[in-house]
């Protein structure tokens, strides 16, 4: 068996990660797989059975001594694990791997997870003389790629994300009357737009309330903003739950109010379930590359909050519209099947790509 070393972050809490774990369980029976996170995370997803797993850290931050630690430690590793094929997830990870496995006889993939215009972009040319020491770059969408310099783009491949084949079948029946939202709380997520938009449709439908699953960063001040909304009774924020499809797969609308994103696994998982779907048409992308507007799915613009608002209505004030969207997005489960997905990252892995 070939070895292959993924990288991380943290194993948890976060698309990345979630992608990663989707990948490694599809690949671990074809591939001899060592899986590293630099920090650990009491929220971290159960590691597939036969992985061996490393946790360079044991706590969740780092100081720049303990960082600069971590890549020596990697790099013992590394040259431990003589001709593997290594796999990173997200730019700064890169930079670590691609220092630490500098000089190895290893093939180095390494992937971008979200807008690099707006994540990393203060260390754009550092970044991209780095990233010259890779094999591969994977981004998640066109306008990901078209960001870096000729020399990168000849050797990046874009790979969407893949959808898990365990998710529930679509729900059909009555829907509950319910808006949905499952993400990191973070401020990219632009949770106060969504909440603003709402805050205007509660007004029309006093009876319909905003969940939204997650935890993170900005959970203070978004339990703050919303004791200021007139809807206030009628917004919840919950944890995190591992079993979150289940919980939403009967509500009204999911929406996702980014500024910006790689390739949003909530909204993908949204439409897989046959959740009537509005996000807004933010960078880098991903979301127009799966939703064409008005047939599985609805386009806003970024920080439109009437736009918002505006599709929120159309669909609750239209079933056989909210119906066309909730089929017509189920497409995507196939199209972005683990199995599809998992093909093009073992092409990556055996080297059987072609660049534009």
């Amino acid at each position: 068996m070939k070895k292959v070393v993924f990288i991380t972050n943290y194993f948890g809490n976060g698309g990345a990660a979630a992608v990663m774990k989707s990948i490694i369980t599809k690949l671990k029976d074809t591939y001899d797989i060592k899986l590293i996170s630099f920090i650990d995370d009491d929220k971290k997803y159960d590691i597939p059975s036969g992985v061996d797993y490393i946790r360079l850290n044991s706590k969740m931050k780092l100081s720049k001594l303990e960082k600069l630690k971590s890549i020596l430690k990697l790099r013992k590793i590394l040259k431990s694990e003589k001709d593997s094929i290594i796999i990173s997830f997200e730019y700064f990870v890169n930079i670590r791997t691609i220092i630490s496995a500098i000089g190895l006889k290893s093939r180095v993939i390494i992937s971008e997870r979200n807008d690099p215009s707006r994540v990393g972009n203060n260390i754009r040319y550092l970044r991209n003389f780095i990233y010259r020491f890779s094999d591969v770059l994977v981004c998640q969408t066109e306008d990901a790629k078209k960001y870096f310099p000729s020399y990168i783009k000849k050797k990046t491949f874009i790979i969407l994300n893949p959808l898990n084949p365990d998710l529930p079948t679509a729900y059909n029946g009555v829907r509950e009357k319910v808006i949905v939202n499952f993400c990191r709380l973070e401020k990219q997520k632009n949770l106060k737009m969504l909440i603003d938009s709402f805050d205007i449709v509660y007004k029309k439908y006093p009876d319909y309330k905003l969940n939204i699953y997650g935890d993170g960063k900005e959970k203070d001040e978004l339990l703050k903003y919303i004791k200021s909304k007139k809807s206030k009774n009628n917004i919840v924020i919950f944890p995190f739950n591992k079993k979150i499809h289940e919980k939403v797969k009967k509500s009204a609308v999911f929406v996702s109010s980014s500024d910006y994103e790689g390739l949003s696994n909530s909204m993908l998982e949204a439409m897989a379930i046959g959740l009537p779907t509005i996000c807004t048409d933010c960078p880098c992308g991903g979301a127009r590359m799966v939703i064409k507007d008005g047939y599985n799915g609805i386009l806003v613009p970024v920080g439109d909050v009437k736009k918002m608002k505006d599709a929120m209505l159309s669909v609750l004030d239209n079933s056989n519209y909210s119906l066309k969207l909730s089929i017509n997005s189920r497409k995507i489960k196939e199209e972005l099947s683990l199995d599809n997905i998992c093909d093009l990252w073992i092409r990556c892995i055996e080297g059987d790509i072609e660049h534009d």
